[in-house]
């Protein structure tokens, strides 16, 4: 009889033990699940239903929020390698490390405060529903297939071929001005004509590095989507910039001045008075000029418009008509005597016109955040991923260059 009191009493030990363990588990089960299904309710129903930013009946989610701020961080990181793979083309050396230096610590520093990132994107977007609302009241739209097409000209596929000149044409550089100006312009007739060549790049090819790519962007987080989307907001973007833009003058006064620059006004009045005697400007350029790029060119600096050189000199360049030559001019540099080898309207040079165009939706965008007002959900710093993040490794070789380490890896880590 002890013995049987002995046993129930083990065996009631072991039940309630059971009973624990049962318990517990089906505890820590119900957890688990409260936060699977928390998780993905967060994911697909609270976070598409909480708004960001707002503009009228357009809005942003906490999704596609998140998405753009993954897409920010992939930029810098991007943009991160390829400056340290261009450090190392170049030698790698410290001293090449350090004139990079400012532009790899500020991707790191971006990285390191995600809240500075998000920032940055909640304005983008912000100007982005700005820009959708200003393209639909002028009736601008960007279909798929001009998505597809400008991202087929990003990756550097051509479907029907590349428009490539025959031969370059000639620039208007003095040289070539006076042997080939078209007298009703002052600007070369071009020589060239595009014609197509047929591409190398297959459309296989160009399909497996889109494919690559979107393996890159789902690995950090980042959906087709949100790419495609991007791009078509460059477009729109674009659109409106030539709208914006399309006033701009294509051509602009430009100035061909030659110069001869010494230290000392004493020398520059000395030069002054053998010109007035006759003598030639290239031979006294090759002589007194302390500029030794163009010296041995007559002191030929071109053709130029405003803006491009310090004012005592663009003043003094562009009151001289053709053939004429200044008084000695005082700037920073020294004692210049300028002569003046030609004055017209030219064409203003590509990346000029691209700066000009870039400021002028630059100014535009200013203006139109003031006229619309765009909401922002106080709330979005809680949306702000801090993925995907630079390697430790990266960080590393980035923190022991900006120290003055002599050596490098072997090489830069690759995504």
């Amino acid at each position: 009889m002890p013995q049987n009191k002995k046993f129930l009493a083990q065996k009631d030990k072991e039940d309630r033990q059971k009973k624990i363990i049962i318990i517990s588990t089906i505890v820590i089960l119900v957890i688990v699940f409260s936060l699977i299904t928390y998780a993905v309710l967060e994911s697909y129903v609270l976070k598409p239903k909480t708004v960001v930013i707002q503009l009228d009946s357009r809005t942003i989610n906490a999704v596609e929020f998140e998405q753009r701020v993954r897409y920010q961080r992939f930029q810098l990181i991007n943009q991160t390698y390829q400056l340290l793979e261009f450090v190392q083309s170049l030698g790698g050396t410290p001293d090449i490390f350090a004139y990079f230096e400012q532009q790899l610590m500020f991707a790191v520093t971006q990285l390191s405060q995600p809240l500075l990132v998000g920032q940055e994107v909640v304005q983008n977007l912000s100007d982005d529903l700005i820009i959708e609302v200003e393209a639909e009241k002028l009736g601008i739209q960007v279909e798929e297939d001009q998505i597809t097409e400008e991202i087929e000209t990003v990756f550097g596929y051509f479907p029907d071929g590349t428009a490539v000149p025959e031969d370059e044409p000639i620039p208007a550089t003095p040289e070539t001005t006076s042997q080939t100006e078209d007298s009703s312009n002052g600007v070369p007739e071009p020589t060239a004509t595009p014609i197509l060549q047929p591409t190398e790049y297959t459309l296989d090819l160009f399909e497996e590095n889109y494919q690559n790519y979107m393996d890159v962007l789902k690995f950090d987080g980042i959906k087709e989507k949100t790419f495609r989307d991007m791009v078509g907001l460059y477009l729109l973007r674009e659109e409106l910039t030539n709208l914006v833009a399309e006033d701009l003058p294509e051509t602009e006064e430009q100035v061909w001045i030659s110069h001869i620059l010494v230290e000392d006004e004493d020398t520059a009045l000395e030069i002054a008075e053998k010109l007035a005697q006759g003598e030639e400007f290239a031979a006294l350029a090759a002589e007194y000029s302390v500029d030794d790029i163009n010296k041995d060119q007559g002191g030929d600096l071109g053709w130029f418009a405003r803006g491009a050189m310090v004012l005592p000199f663009e003043e003094a360049a562009f009151v001289l008509e053709e053939g004429e030559i200044s008084d000695p001019v005082q700037t920073d540099f020294g004692w210049h005597i300028l002569q003046s080898l030609g004055k017209d309207q030219l064409l203003i040079d590509p990346a000029t016109a691209d700066e000009r165009r870039n400021e002028a939706f630059t100014n535009w965008i200013i203006e139109k955040r003031l006229e619309y007002q765009v909401e922002v959900n106080e709330d979005w710093v809680s949306f702000v991923p801090e993925e995907p993040v630079l390697p430790q490794e990266v960080l590393d070789y980035i923190q022991f260059q900006s120290i003055g380490q002599p050596t490098l890896p072997t090489e830069v880590p690759q995504e």
